[in-house]
């Protein structure tokens, strides 16, 4: 399977080689074919989808065009609204009655031509990186990663040529990484997340993932409400390296493969700047306590919890246990903590334009490794190392992406984040890496459905 882009997609409607339903049947095709194995979606309209694509295909006919999305299938989060749609956000908490009107950046994105295919997995309101019952399409025995899993895993499977997610503190970022992907989290404010499920509305953002840096350009763009102009060379950029001291512990492989990319960076122009930040592992107490409070007094504030606690799933509803116990105080010792933190990360990237490292610090585990095990040590102690590199960054608002960067000698991709002030410096970057690599293009090949299995 080759990899399907944004950009080409929307070429070919332009262009007329193909008609929106065209290309929507392709994908229907392919969600036939393998979804049934990855387990990406959890709703699809067909005729409703198809009746969409018809009037782009009219629309298209006589030279008219929406935007630079016209005739695009892009799947989306099931914790954020689509009209017609249920948000389950993953939970029999939820309702089942379907959203009456599309999130704003769903709206953003039809309005540029879009089709919505679906709604995609997505771990239990967003609290975990497993997403069940999604599988990793390079290996249906590992994780895709999450929360956006199913989004992640979609992509990565040629279902859709992009999708939309959330990252709270890592969930675009390490499901992209895992299924070796394109995610951005953009800061909080560059994308609206209204009409999403919130979990810690401080560091909540909404995003895209989609193959490579320059489709997530495209997307952002339209997400964002204004141009996303990347930067030609990275000759004379300043790149902050990071001392695998302070990243805690990472896989060799891992280490190996984000070393290669800067060496790819640097061979470009730029200049390697080693930065001395605060350890990583010293963010994640304090992290758990302020997001699981904030967890806590989202799920009180909508009325779900304790009243349906029944309905929640044992990790989810383990967590909102271990929140009730978080005092007031811990909570503001908590805050003290990141806070000062973030002042020691901001300070240590004062000097340089960008900062590279690994997304995560191992490649996908196996959904054995990663499972809940209730009454025993609870969550996997894999979950934390998972999140470890992308929350302190969530925590300070910063634009990150991560983009594919390698694999493990058994094929498990591996992914490594650029992270900087704003969505078109680390865009940037990201693309100027993949133009110089083929890591992005690569694609798994998932076990086909079994013969006669159904679809939308």
């Amino acid at each position: 399977m080759s990899r399907t882009t944004v950009r080409g997609t929307a070429a070919d409607v332009r262009s007329g080689r193909r008609s929106p339903l065209e290309v929507l049947e392709a994908s229907l095709d392919r969600v036939r074919a393998v979804d049934p194995v990855v387990r990406a979606f959890v709703s699809i309209d067909g005729d409703q989808v198809r009746a969409e694509a018809a009037a782009l295909t009219e629309e298209a006919a006589h030279g008219r065009f929406r935007g630079p999305l016209h005739g695009v299938p892009i799947a989306v989060k099931d914790l954020i609204d689509v009209r017609g749609h249920p948000t389950r956000g993953g939970s029999l908490v939820t309702e089942d009655a379907p959203a009456t009107r599309d999130a704003p950046a769903v709206h953003r994105l039809r309005a540029a031509g879009a089709l919505v295919l679906g709604k995609t997995t997505t771990h239990e309101f967003a609290h975990g990186v497993t997403t069940p019952p999604t599988r990793n399409p390079w290996d249906p025995t590992r994780i895709p990663g999450g929360s956006s899993g199913g989004s992640a895993a979609a992509v990565a499977s040629g279902q859709v040529p992009a999708a939309l997610g959330s990252d709270t503190g890592g969930s675009i970022r390490v499901p992209a990484a895992l299924c070796g992907v394109s995610g951005l989290r953009p800061r909080p404010a560059d994308v609206p997340t209204g009409g999403c499920l919130p979990f810690s509305p401080k560091l909540d953002t909404c995003g895209p993932i989609a193959g490579d840096a320059e489709d997530l350009a495209l997307l952002f763009a339209v997400l964002g409400q204004a141009p996303c102009p990347l930067i030609p060379s990275v000759a004379g950029l300043r790149l902050g390296t990071v001392p695998p001291a302070a990243l805690g512990d990472v896989d060799a492989e891992v280490l190996a493969a984000v070393e290669s990319a800067v060496g790819v960076l640097v061979a470009e122009g730029a200049v390697p700047v080693p930065v001395d930040v605060p350890p990583f592992p010293e963010w994640s107490a304090p992290r758990t306590v302020y997001v699981l409070s904030d967890f806590l007094a989202v799920h009180r504030g909508a009325g779900w919890y304790p009243a349906r606690r029944e309905h929640y799933g044992e990790e989810v509803a383990s967590y909102l246990t271990l929140a009730e116990r978080i005092t007031r105080h811990e909570r503001e010792a908590a805050v003290r903590e990141l806070e000062r933190l973030e002042g020691l990360l901001r300070a240590a990237l004062e000097d340089v334009d960008a900062l590279v490292l690994p997304t995560t610090a191992v490649a996908a585990p196996t959904i054995e490794e990663c499972a809940f095990r209730p009454g025993d040590a609870g969550r996997s102690p894999v979950v934390g190392t998972l999140m470890r590199l992308c929350g302190p960054f969530s925590w300070c608002g910063f634009a990150v992406v991560s983009v594919p960067c390698g694999a493990t000698a058994d094929g498990r991709p591996i992914g490594v984040q650029v992270v900087g002030r704003d969505v078109p410096t680390v865009l940037g970057v990201a693309a100027r890496y993949q133009a110089r690599t083929d890591h992005h293009l690569r694609t798994p090949s998932p076990a086909p459905a079994p013969a006669g299995a159904g679809g939308p």
